[in-house]
């Protein structure tokens, strides 16, 4: 559904909606949206989206505290409409016993080995029963019966309670790791999933292929302008990919390489609505990883994001992604962050307002072709020219004809696209 046309040959109703410039260029209603990140976690569920909140309990869905997981950390300086996904397969659950009393991991995963459970009888008769995960206790329950344990969020209990005190350390809990496949079912995954970036550091290639290609899919053939957001892979040349190209350093010391550095970017991505993100603040860094002026330039030639220090900050150079083969159709535009990002909202918006408005409710003529034009000014286009998105335009710029065939509408849209200010060239005249 939706996508790009090259010909007026579309079976599906919907809206079919293609970007291109009259000229080539010399160089010169969306909101944020969800971010998407793979892992590969040794404990929790796995290939399932988890929504991620600022009141996730971290430790018992994915077995780490927040601050130990580098991705969602860094994301959450931007973003908290986060899903994570385990590539990891279905491991076995770790387990122990003592007398009939069974203690078994929720999760499968060698993390579940990292569990144990104590049986302590009072002298009234009752027994305490205390789960910890890595030696922090995480359960503690005083029972008269076993009717009365309930499972928790680490173990389940099942049998009768010891009859004496009793330590068990779990065992056997194994993980299965991601291999090519489990990339193949998040890709696929992701049809089914409402989200605007998805990222992921990794210094494999096949990976990034298949996401990158994935992005450009979803863009040409679904009608979803998603981004895909990597380290070092330019050569995916398409608006639909970002390539972070290098590391910070944060407040502390920690050094994060280029696919560490990968997940802030993204979610300033996700988070962003009208605005540029060149120049934006890496929060928390305090250094990037030295680049020399012409690799910096370089670098931004061949469609990377860089981080550089500037005032005593750390910034994104230029909000760019790796497009830059350009032809007529497609200009220099087309690989600016800012104004690729306008482009999703009059995509998203003139979607929207024909789905919900127009298709198989209002009449193919000419009294209807002028409905939707005035529902595009004032729905989809106006509300962009009073927010720096598009420039003014005029009625004439907008073009609602007949397709070729009786159920079709042929839509041009004469507008320009607003950058941010980059770059200064001054002139000083003393007189």
């Amino acid at each position: 559904m939706g996508g790009m046309w090259e010909t007026q040959n579309k079976v599906r109703p919907d809206a079919y909606i293609n970007f291109e410039t009259n000229s080539l260029n010399t160089m010169g209603l969306d909101s944020n949206g969800a971010l998407v990140i793979p892992v590969m976690f040794d404990w929790g569920e796995v290939g399932k989206f988890i929504k991620l909140s600022s009141n996730t309990k971290f430790r018992a869905l994915f077995g780490k505290s927040l601050d130990a997981i580098l991705p969602v950390r860094e994301a959450f300086k931007a973003t908290s409409n986060i899903f994570l996904y385990n590539l990891n397969g279905l491991g076995e659950k770790a387990k122990a016993t003592a007398e009939s009393f069974t203690v078994t991991a929720k999760h499968g995963g060698t993390d579940g080995n990292k569990i144990h459970v104590t049986a302590t009888v009072g002298l009234d008769g009752s027994t305490t029963v205390k789960t910890y995960f890595d030696a922090i206790q995480v359960d503690s329950q005083k029972v008269s019966t076993f009717g009365e344990l309930k499972s928790n969020d680490y173990v389940v209990f099942s049998g009768s309670l010891p009859t004496g005190d009793a330590t068990l350390t779990l065992v056997g809990g194994t993980t299965v790791a991601a291999t090519n496949e489990s990339i193949s079912e998040f890709a696929s995954a992701l049809d089914t999933l409402n989200f605007k970036v998805v990222a992921y550091g990794t210094d494999d290639n096949t990976t990034k292929a298949l996401l990158s290609l994935k992005s450009k899919e979803f863009r040409e053939q679904v009608g979803k302008r998603v981004t895909f957001v990597t380290n070092n892979y330019n050569v995916a040349d398409h608006e639909s990919t970002v390539s972070i190209k290098n590391g910070v350093t944060l407040d502390g010391g920690e050094v994060l390489t280029a696919k560490d550095a990968v997940y802030w970017f993204a979610a300033a991505f996700a988070a962003s609505t009208v605005g540029s993100l060149t120049y934006a603040t890496y929060p928390g860094a305090i250094e990037a990883e030295a680049m020399t002026n012409d690799e910096i330039i370089q670098a931004l030639k061949d469609g990377h994001i860089v981080y550089s220090f500037n005032n005593d900050e750390v910034v994104v150079e230029q909000d760019i992604n790796t497009f830059r083969s350009f032809t007529p159709k497609k200009n220099q535009d087309f690989r600016k962050g800012k104004i690729d990002r306008g482009m999703s909202i009059i995509e998203n918006n003139a979607r929207h307002i024909f789905r919900k408005y127009f298709i198989g409710k209002v009449n193919n003529d000419s009294n209807g072709r002028d409905l939707f034009k005035k529902q595009l000014m004032k729905t989809v286009l106006d509300p962009y020219v009073r927010l720096g998105v598009i420039d003014p335009y005029l009625p004439e710029d907008i073009v609602i004809e007949p397709g070729d065939e009786k159920d079709a509408v042929f839509a041009v849209l004469g507008v320009k696209f607003i950058d941010a200010m980059e770059k200064l060239y001054m002139r000083v005249e003393c007189k």
